[in-house]
């Protein structure tokens, strides 16, 4: 599930790259941490929606994916 996440989250044509990364803080818990470098003038707010998107379309309807997101 994160592999296929992270592979359709990095062929958004918006994104140079995208990893996975540890949390920020050791107790966070997240289903998927992940850095993100997007290519110059993209507008970050669509882009983070467009992610958003596409943790839905993996989620389970009563347990939604939890995504901690850092955007360069």
């Amino acid at each position: 599930m994160d592999e296929k996440l992270l592979q359709e989250i990095s062929q958004l044509p918006e994104i140079e790259e995208a990893q996975i990364i540890e949390p920020p803080e050791e107790d966070a818990e997240f289903d998927l941490s992940l850095r993100i470098i997007a290519k110059p003038e993209v507008d970050k707010w669509q882009l983070q929606k467009k992610i958003q998107d596409l943790r839905w379309k993996y989620s389970k309807v009563d347990e939604p994916l939890t995504l901690y997101l850092e955007i360069e």
